[in-house]
């Protein structure tokens, strides 16, 4: 795989596209605008390119929310929704770039409201993905003061968003069959191979079972979001407000479906195709993303996972950390019969399969090699 520091994935409920996903600027929908809009602002000869900052871009096939707006995020305007990783962010407010004589009255709302407004996009990348001052590349150690500025996170354009935590596994598939058939073909099987294994799945010894959203276009970002009833992003906006890192907490992978009832515990994984990621060669092509929170499943880890610092946490029953948590790992040539392998090796023990790894990346966006 190709080193990149972001993944941004927008949501537009197809699983195929125009062979340029920027080609899709013109179809009359927001989120083509959107995708067009992004790459111009990131590709070459673009406002924020950067060699050294690569942002890889995607659509993919999940729906675009249909959720109300959280009670306690008044100013929500809703528009484009987007997924960030290794940062495990859900955006649904991103509006395309005004262009000259398109005005109209969303985009003369202020950029303080939810960063809607003809610099909504702008503000976006300032705040989402530029580099932190720390990851700013060396070679612009010399540049004068203003300069680099303008190539570094602004915290004060990404107040203007409002997100949600994603705490949820999430199995992106290249299903892009307008830039290469092998894909076409290959990632619509293993898109419902990996729903179907997932929802046969048993239980574990504890109780613990993986599902996936009921409807295959749907995209869950936490037990808080969605079919549970809860104000969709309480949980993590609550934690951020108290000066707490998701990477920090011990906030659980697990919710209890029906506690009165049942002693059940469930985790949701997202599974959705995306566009090209490249290598075509490698189809199927397959990314496994584990969020920061989430937690190895019990009775599936042995004594040598639990450090040795920390066995009260293993008397106390409770599960530990994930061993990929935060990470993304790449998979080439997957086939359906190495779904299995995939879904309890990786997402369940966090292990690396060898023989498919095409490389990966951290919570720091730095590359993971074997």
């Amino acid at each position: 795989m190709s080193p990149y520091a972001q993944h941004l994935i927008v949501s537009t409920g197809q699983s195929d596209w125009t062979s340029r996903i920027e080609d899709e600027h013109d179809n009359d929908t927001s989120w083509g605008k959107v995708v067009g809009d992004f790459k111009r602002l990131l590709g070459r000869h673009g406002e924020f390119h950067d060699p050294f900052n690569n942002i890889l871009i995607n659509t993919s096939s999940f729906t675009p929310s249909s959720e109300p707006a959280p009670r306690h995020v008044r100013d929500l305007v809703e528009g484009v929704e987007a997924l960030i990783f290794p940062a495990f962010r859900r955006f649904r407010q991103l509006s395309p770039l005004a262009r000259d004589g398109e005005a109209t009255a969303k985009s003369t709302v202020s950029t303080s409201r939810a960063g809607s407004g003809s610099a909504g996009l702008k503000e976006f990348v300032r705040g989402y993905l530029l580099p932190e001052p720390d990851r700013l590349h060396p070679i612009y150690k010399d540049i004068p003061e203003h300069e680099r500025a303008a190539k570094i996170r602004d915290a004060t354009a990404a107040s203007n968003f409002y997100s949600w935590p994603i705490a949820n596994p999430t199995i992106l598939i290249c299903s892009h069959h307008q830039r290469d058939s092998r894909c076409g073909t290959l990632g619509p099987l293993l898109h419902d191979e990996f729903r179907r294994y997932i929802n046969q799945r048993k239980p574990d010894e504890q109780g613990g079972k993986l599902v996936t959203p009921q409807s295959p276009g749907n995209f869950i970002a936490s037990e808080n979001d969605g079919s549970t009833g809860s104000e969709p992003g309480v949980q993590g906006s609550i934690l951020e407000s108290q000066g707490q890192s998701l990477s920090d907490t011990t906030l659980s992978s697990f919710s209890n479906t029906n506690a009165s009832t049942s002693s059940s515990m469930q985790a949701h994984v997202n599974v959705g195709m995306i566009s090209h990621v490249g290598g075509h060669k490698w189809a199927g092509n397959v990314i496994v993303y584990i969020p920061p929170t989430f937690t190895a499943f019990r009775g599936t880890t042995s004594d040598h996972q639990y450090p040795s610092s920390d066995m009260s946490q293993r008397a106390s029953g409770v599960p530990p950390p994930h061993p990929l948590r935060g990470m993304g790992i790449w998979y080439g040539r997957v086939e359906p019969r190495h779904i299995e392998g995939i879904v309890e090796q990786t997402v369940v023990r966090g292990k690396v399969i060898g023989d498919l790894f095409r490389g990966g990346i951290n919570a720091n966006g730095e590359i993971l090699r074997l």
